[in-house]
This record gives structure tokens, sequence and C-alpha cells, in this order.
């Protein structure tokens, strides 16, 4: 088939597109599907997503009492950590498979709806059941994860499940082997409950789904509010923390993937680590000069033991001891008042102001606008990459896809385009891509360049050690390029519309994670220990208490 003949074929089926049934939702997932699917408050649903598969469990669950289930819930109520769950299993509070039906029977509950796992791993329970026959408790000492529970992105391949990235052309077998990273954490005791739902193809796709479709999951919805956007395109990896599916999950980036849905669905942690300290083989690429895998988790304690696990880096003491300076850019009042006020709590730390340094605007400029310089939109780097990486993956998986070229891959697709409702936009445009391997490699070497200079800059005018942004947009994700590492963290504070606001710290320098690590650890201690800081000014509250206690006792503010 010709790329004419293609391009007016995909013109063709994306023309008759009809609004989907979502009974008026103005939500992230309203959009055009081809009627297929459908979103209200009781119901989401694609018609070709693939249902989870509970039969091996099937028994278990039914004979689980709700007693049991309580108990636990009871127990790991207030915290889902690492070190919470090592503990009960160590002094036998719950056993390894309480634990694995624990948050099955959370699937069970949350699943049909908010559409987070896509599928269950076989082995499960047989695996927690050999965890608590080999139960000691050096066994337990010397292997990190025991016991622990973790969801795994739809596209890192785990033995005997597919690996497919949500789409239904690579849903043919299942894996043979873990991929390294998931050797890594069952080495440490970790049992895998399955994998999460993502942005089809790691959200390199389609430019028009949205964030947390795929065709073999579904829609992954916000687990706060549906009408808010999950973001992707790790999606379920971050709404499985918040609905308490397991007890860490892994997710991977290529420009924002693992930073925008922690931040979006709020208390989850994560890292996009240093390229290359993470083992990528065997995940299914968008760009293997961008792509990592990385941990989220509910506090920066274990994103910390999770980076250790993966990339073998061991800290140095000293890191403890070490005083930080940081710069901080923000709009955000709260966010800033927030800050400032807990300053005063974190140790061996100098905070910078950066908001009032007018001669920032040029630098941050050419970091965020590389394409000003070098006439290179990011689409059409990203897209150059998709074409050169996806069948260099598929062709040394051979034995596991029947395609192994974008070309076969989108006319697959469009001889079945029910399982493309949004199309496949930047499939298209890869295979057309407009640059060449001197353009992309100009982009990124612009990139780069810009960057460096404005560390430069903030090193040498205020001796910084690393740079934090305060709100809720990751407004560097572009480092990714320059394989800088990055990590959030939510701050609670008190505010009458429960929002909550995220700082995102950001390297200077490859293998700057355990620096961003430290100071985001002091933060998050800081938080726990002053509590909910109400950041409104007295004129603030004045206003908003009597109209607020209005509202709920049902009076009409006119």
């Amino acid at each position: 088939m010709t790329e004419d003949a293609i391009r007016e074929e995909e013109e063709n089926q994306e023309n008759p597109f009809i609004e989907n049934e979502s009974e008026g939702f103005d939500s992230a997932c309203y959009r055009k599907c081809h009627g297929l699917f459908c979103l209200t408050t009781t119901d989401n649903h694609f018609e070709h997503e693939i249902s989870l598969d509970y039969s091996p469990f099937i028994d278990s669950l039914t004979n689980y009492s709700t007693r049991t289930y309580q108990r636990i819930e009871s127990l790991l109520k207030l915290d889902h950590s690492i070190d919470r769950v090592k503990n009960l299993i160590k002094h036998k509070h719950i056993t390894c498979v309480d634990l694995v039906l624990y948050y099955l029977k959370r699937v069970q509950m949350t699943n049909d709806y908010y559409k987070v796992i896509i599928e269950l791993n076989p082995h499960l329970l047989t695996e927690a059941k050999r965890f608590d026959e080999e139960w000691n408790k050096d066994i337990i000492e010397n292997k990190t994860l025991f016991g622990c529970v973790a969801g795994i992105k739809g596209n890192i391949s785990i033995r005997d499940m597919y690996n497919d990235a949500g789409a239904h052309i690579l849903h043919e077998k299942k894996m043979e082997n873990d991929a390294p990273i998931i050797r890594k954490l069952r080495k440490q005791g970790c049992i895998i409950l399955g994998r999460t739902n993502l942005s089809e193809w790691a959200y390199a796709f389609t430019e028009n789904a949205p964030s947390g479709f795929s065709a073999v999951g579904g829609q992954c919805l916000h687990p706060d509010d549906i009408h808010e956007d999950v973001s992707g395109s790790s999606s379920g990896s971050a709404a499985g923390i918040k609905l308490n599916l397991f007890t860490f999950s892994l997710g991977t980036e290529t420009q924002g993937s693992l930073l925008s849905p922690a931040i979006n669905v709020r208390n989850v942690c994560t890292l996009k680590p240093t390229l290359g300290t993470w083992p990528k083989e065997d995940i299914i690429p968008v760009n293997y000069d961008q792509d990592s895998c990385g941990p989220m988790t509910r506090n920066i304690k274990d994103v910390e033991l999770l980076h250790k696990i993966a990339s073998g880096i061991e800290s140095n003491p000293d890191n403890d001891s070490r005083s930080l300076r940081v710069g901080y850019l923000g709009q955000s009042q709260d966010g800033i008042i927030l800050l400032q006020t807990l300053s005063a709590l974190l140790p061996l730390t100098t905070l910078v102001n950066l908001n009032n340094d007018q001669s920032l605007a040029e630098p941050i400029t050419a970091v965020l606008n590389p394409t000003a310089t070098c006439n290179t939109s990011f689409l059409d780097f990203l897209c150059y990459a998709l074409a050169r990486d996806i069948p260099l993956y598929l062709s040394s998986h051979s034995s596991s896809y029947s395609h192994q070229t974008l070309q076969s891959i989108i006319e697959w697709n469009l001889s079945h385009s029910e399982y493309i409702p949004y199309g496949q936009s930047l499939f298209i445009r890869a295979i057309e891509s407009p640059i060449t391997q001197d353009s992309y490699n100009a982009y990124k070497q612009t990139l780069k360049q810009a960057y460096q200079s404005f560390t430069t800059y903030l090193k040498s005018k205020y001796s910084l050690d690393c740079l934090i942004t305060i709100g809720n947009d990751d407004l560097f994700s572009a480092t990714t390029v320059c394989g800088i590492p990055r990590a959030n963290l939510t701050l609670d504070y008190y505010n009458p519309d429960h929002q909550q606001i995220n700082v995102i710290a950001i390297g200077f320098s490859l293998n700057d994670d355990l620096l961003l690590l430290r100071f985001l650890q002091r933060l998050e201690k800081a938080n726990l220990q002053a509590g909910k800081i109400d950041t409104r000014t007295p004129f603030q509250k004045y206003l908003q208490q009597p109209i607020r206690s209005a509202y709920q006792t049902g009076c009409s503010i006119l």
C-alpha cells in the first residue's frame, strides 16, 4: 500500500467519527471514538477492551472473608510503604497470600470502572504461597522487597504475560522471559501483581487519544475525579498507587510519562532516573536515546530504595550531611508561601528564590523551545526515533510478534480499524518523517547546549546544587533529551478546595538522582512535621469562611 493510499484511508476513517456516549461529561475522556466508548458515573467501557482473567484466583477470592480484608485494610490504612509491608510480614501480622488477596480484591472492586490493570499475573497466588513457605527472618532481612507487590506498566516484558503496550496488534504471544528490571525486583523478593494500563504505545501512537486510553485496557480514569486528566503515559501505574492496588509500581518515560501522571494524580512520588542507570532491555521503546523505566511510590524513601536496587548505585553516607543550595521557580503563590514556611524546618538546606531574576527568561526559553534555534520540532524528533527504534525492538523479539515494521503495523491497523478508534497519526508521521539523522542530532545537541548554558549560569551566579519548580506543571520535561534526572513530591497544605502542590526537582548533571531524592526527603519530613499549613491571608480567610459555611447549609449566594 502506498503512503498516499495510507493517508487517504486514515482520513476516510477519521472523518465519520461520532461522539461517544458520555452523558454530557465535559471530561478529559470525552472524545470522538466511533461510538464504541461509554463513560457514565457507573460505566466505563470500550467495546474491544480485553477483560481481566480472574480464573486462577476465583476460588480464593470467593473464600476470602470480609473480616480478613478489613483487618488488612486497617493495618495498611495509613501506610502502604515497603518498610510497612515487610514489617507486617516479618512479624506475622499478615502473610504474603493475605496481602496478594487483599490487592486482588481491590482490583476486583475497582478495575471494571477505573481500568488500571490490563492483565493479572496468572502465577500470583502460587508465588505468594511459595514466599510464605520460605518465610524466615533471615530471608526477609536479605531481600529488600520481600512480599511487596508491584504493578508493572504494560510495555515491560514479564514472563507468561503479554507485552503489547496496550495495542491489539501486539497482543499475540506471552513473553518467555522477564525484562532485566523485573528480574532485579524478583531477586529482592517482589511479587508481580500484573500489568498496568497505559496510553497506548506509551502515547506515541496518536495525538488524538485521551491520556490513559489503550484498546486492550480501555480508558484509565483519574482516581479522584473522572473529569480530571489522569495524564500519561504511565497512567495505570500512578492511578493504582492512589487506589491502593499494589505496594509500588513501575512506569516508563520518554518525555513526561512518569512525572506527569504522578503530578496529576497527586500524592504519588516518582523519579525519572539518569538515562542508562535503569535497565531498559525488553521494554517496548519510543526513543532509546530518551526512554527510561522508573518507580512510582507513596514516599521518597521508597523511590530511593527502588532506584538503588535498579541502578546498583550505593548511597554515600556523606550525602546525608551534605549542605544543599536549591533554587526555586514558580508562579503559585500558595506554593511559594508553603515552601518558604517549610524552609525553617529543612536541615542543611538553603532555598534561593529565582523568580525575580529577569536574566533567566532567555536561557529558560532556549531550553523550553529548542525548535526556534534548530528548526526541528519535538514531534518530528520523536517520530524519527519511533521509525528507527520500534522496528529494532520488534525484530529482536520476532518470536513474539508477527509484525516487525511500522509500515506493516499501520496496514494491519487500517484493516482492523475497530481497534484504533483515535487513529494512528504519529505512526503515519513517523514513516513520512521529514527530518534526517543530522536534523535529529542537531535538535538533541541544541537542547543539551541550552540546558548546559542555563545550569552554568545558575551554578556560577547562585552556587546552586539543583533546581526545583513549584506548581503542577512539569516545565523541564525536555531535559529527558539530556538524560538528566527529575523527581517529584506532592506537598499537603490547608486549602478549602483540597488542592495540593507539587515540587519537581531537576538535576544539573547526570547521576544527580540521589542528590534530588535527598532534598525531597528533607522536604517531605518537614511537611509531615509542620502538618497542613494554611497559606491564606487573613483577608482570604475572612472572605472564604462565611461563603463556604453558607454553601454547606444550602444557602444561595446571589
